[in-house]
């Protein structure tokens, strides 16, 4: 047994807090106004609705919540009737109204949340295959292809649906006479009521991918409710209906608007609350006005319909009008229902989108920008024009607010204080202040641009901030060189903190362990009193019980690392301890890279601002910044801020993944386009080569390639002293195997290559050493032979 009450007026039941309550405040022409109670349109509404709901009931038995609908249901009618005894009285303690219109008491059979549940279980509602069932019969053989284009598309979830179908497709033959007798009414009746039952009509599901495709003929619109199950799009709602006479007029854009509006609307139980979803349509020119925020150049019509669209979230999507089998039939066969004229033309409901919050900024910052824009008489202009309304053309605009245009639309203001969406506009008299906030801690154009577009903005800005940067004298002397070896870009770790890279940085006679996130890019720089190991692993230690302990550590050969104590330290803290390639510090350029921004911090003339400003600007790469990857959140700094960008909140790590692959890849490209980088020929074992670190002016020290190494371009060599080496494959240079003194350092045009391998890399690779037969190679029969020719024999040392 079932029983279905519904909260009357729903959010309204809310009382807001007064302070909840200013963060309301809209204007209208008559003056400022504030909700008192929970309004509709508020993001957060739905979502604070049913945490109510559900303090109040959920921990009742037969009780199932959504929103403001509430399902009470017993197995017995005993159960159920104590049960809804307890809501009751439940609802009366705390002040809950119901509507009793819409109260359904002790049913064995209910429509609740567009399903009819039953002691059999759960069944569609038939109001929503309606569509389907009242599809007229086709009238000639085109309706009839357009009908069967429908029915071949959803055909894929019935078996035999072909055989059922047969005296239709007969009909379809060139030399048939068009006759429609019973045997194609009884396949088209069987066709349609296959296809209004359950095996077509999946159930709605909150977590799956949703789509609505919309379509518009000359006489109708329709639509379809789809989600995905196993990679299909299948249908979980139709709906279709007539044109009135003035909506037969309509340009066809407008058509196609209207259908897409009006099936939304008509799924707004199931689409109200989704971050998103797919609205596919066949009309082209409608995909890019659906996406514009600025509707001041869209037709009038059209604003009033997309208007009606901002409460939802969809993200519009071109598909050609052969794939929207469903919505174009149901387009040309509306139903013949009845039609309000205020359908279309009724008042647009105001739904809050947003509400802007107090700025946590200083007060005395607010009110020096409020102050300023006050006594500025060009932002008073812009003021004026924003309360009532902007001139047609530009033209008539004041030659020196033209800057402001273009952006027009995405103007408004806050207690006196104009903003471009969450960014405050900054008077020119306080810019060159911003601008010294914007370049604090010295970071390059890049990361102030991208710091400054999170809060503040002004016509020019970006050439002011690279003006800024270029004349820097700080900036200029802590530019580093630039790399030319080929880049290996790295993969993004799964999460923040699975995969680390340490370095030790000299700075001012002071040694600092600096530790830098692959994921999020955070840094930590830590002084060192000693660069002993057991220092380093304290440090490490103190990092681990604050973020926990990574999957990977990667750092360099240094004692402090390669000693046994750290690789205790790796086993007992179960992480994995990667070493670079020796004298290849481009081998972990991440940690070379945390190094260099460390330097730069430490330079400023205070580093913990420069520090805090690293980490709450957002990094070019992945698009956030380092502490939002790190803690879900950003940070506040000096430079003002709305609060809703400071409200808790993880990036799409989908997103951040995919710009980081491409702006790594984009590096790389345009790095090694730049230098002329490309990989160097790979080497194997038992190529014979010579060896050459970047502070050596020769190449010389011969030696046995063995095999690859564990870190990319590196291979573990043997000289010719015996001893086994890992090398970079750029310290590496392979001499030809025809040449069997190649290995021999002290060579007369040892100089020779070394300068051709310098000037001309290329030339160098394929040049053929000339080198004397007199001098043996030095392994041969399994003995290690010195240049000279002699048996080299192990030392024999002293055992006391």
């Amino acid at each position: 047994m079932f029983t279905s009450l519904d909260a009357a007026s729903g959010f309204w039941q809310i009382p807001l807090h007064p302070e909840s309550s200013k963060l309301t405040t809209f204007i209208t022409p008559f003056g400022r106004y504030a909700f008192k109670r929970l309004p509709f349109g508020i993001t957060s509404a739905p979502e604070i609705f049913q945490r109510k709901m559900a303090e109040t009931l959920s921990d009742l038995d037969g009780v199932a919540i959504y929103m403001d609908d509430i399902l009470v249901y017993g197995n017995t009618a005993e159960q159920h009737d104590e049960r809804l005894s307890k809501v009751l009285e439940r609802i009366e303690s705390t002040g809950l109204k119901l509507n009793k219109d819409k109260c359904v008491f002790r049913q064995n059979q209910l429509h609740f949340l567009g399903q009819v549940i039953d002691k059999s279980g759960v069944k569609p509602d038939p109001d929503k295959v309606k569509a389907i069932k009242e599809l007229p019969e086709p009238q000639n053989v085109q309706d009839l292809k357009r009908v069967l284009g429908m029915f071949t598309y959803l055909g894929k979830y019935i078996p035999h649906l072909s055989t059922v179908g047969q005296p239709l497709y007969e009909l379809l033959r060139s030399k048939t006479t068009w006759t429609w007798d019973h045997p194609q009414k009884e396949a088209f009746q069987r066709i349609k009521d296959i296809l209004s039952t359950s095996p077509v009509l999946k159930f709605y599901d909150v977590n799956r991918p949703t789509a609505v495709s919309a379509d518009a003929s000359s006489y109708g619109i329709g639509g379809v409710l789809l989600q995905q199950h196993d990679g299909d799009w299948k249908p979980i709602a139709y709906c279709s209906r007539r044109l009135s006479d003035a909506e037969t007029r309509y340009a066809q854009i407008e058509k196609e608007c209207l259908a897409s509006v009006w099936a939304c609307e008509r799924f707004e139980k199931y689409l109200v609350g989704l971050e998103s979803f797919k609205l596919v349509t066949d009309h082209k020119p409608l995909v890019p006005l659906m996406t514009k925020k600025d509707l001041d150049n869209v037709p009038i019509r059209c604003q009033r319909l997309l208007m009606r669209l901002m409460r939802f979230k969809p993200t519009a999507e071109y598909a050609p009008g052969k794939t929207l089998t469903v919505a174009d039939t149901l387009s040309r066969s509306p139903l013949q229902s009845t039609f309000e004229e205020s359908d279309t033309h009724s008042d647009v409901q105001c739904y809050i989108a947003a509400v802007v919050s107090s700025v946590p900024a200083s007060p005395q910052k607010l009110e020096t920008i409020r102050l300023t824009t006050a006594a500025d008489s060009n932002l008073q202009t812009i003021l004026d024009y924003i309360r009532s309304g902007w001139p047609e053309y530009v033209g008539n605009v004041p030659i020196a607010i033209r800057d402001y245009y273009p952006v027009k639309s995405e103007l408004s203001e806050y207690n006196g204080i104009i903003t471009r969406g969450s960014r405050i506009l900054i008077p020119s008299t306080l810019r060159t202040d911003i601008l010294d906030r914007i370049h604090d801690g010295h970071q390059g154009l890049t990361k102030c641009r991208e710091r400054a577009n999170t809060s503040v903005w002004w016509p020019g800005i970006s050439t002011d901030i690279k003006n800024k940067v270029e004349s820097c004298q700080t900036c200029r002397e802590m530019k580093h060189a630039q790399r030319k070896e080929p880049l290996i870009s790295t993969l993004l770790p799964d999460r923040p903190w699975q995969r680390l890279a340490i370095d030790l940085c000299d700075y001012n006679k002071h040694t600092y362990l600096v530790v830098s996130d692959y994921f999020s890019r955070f840094i930590e720089i830590l002084h060192m009193p000693t660069t002993t190991a057991s220092q380093v692993v304290l440090k490490l230690k103190t990092l681990f019980a604050r973020y926990g302990c990574p999957d990977e550590v990667v750092s360099d050969n240094g004692p402090q690392f390669a000693c046994a104590e750290f690789q205790d330290f790796a086993r007992n803290f179960d992480f994995q301890h990667i070493t670079s390639s020796p004298h290849n510090p481009q081998a972990n350029g991440h940690a070379e890279r945390g190094v260099q921004i460390a330097k730069r911090i430490l330079a400023q003339k205070d580093p913990l601002l420069a520090l805090m400003c690293y980490r709450s600007t957002p990094c070019a790469t992945t698009g956030v910044s380092p502490a939002e990857l790190l803690m879900g959140r950003r940070i506040k700094s000096t430079l003002p801020t709305l609060e809703t960008n400071l409200r808790p909140q993880w990036p799409d790590l989908q997103s951040v993944r995919s710009k980081d692959a491409k702006e790594k890849q984009k590096q790389a490209f345009y790095f090694n386009q730049r230098h002329g980088s490309r990989p160097l020929p790979p080497l194997k074992p038992g190529d014979s080569v010579l060896t050459k670190l970047d502070h050596q002016n020769v190449w010389g020290t011969p030696a046995v390639v063995t095999g690859d190494s564990t870190t990319p371009r590196s291979y573990d060599i043997v000289t010719d002293q015996g001893a086994t080496l890992r090398r970079n494959r750029r310290h590496l240079l392979r001499v030809p195997a025809s040449s069997g003194t190649a290995q021999c350092p002290l060579l007369q045009q040892s100089q020779h290559e070394a300068a051709i391998q310098q000037a001309e890399p290329a030339v160098a690779m394929n040049t053929q050493m000339t080198v004397s037969n007199a001098c043996p190679s030095p392994m041969q029969d399994g003995q290690l032979y010195t240049r000279s020719g002699r048996l080299s024999r192990p030392v024999n040392r002293l055992n006391l």
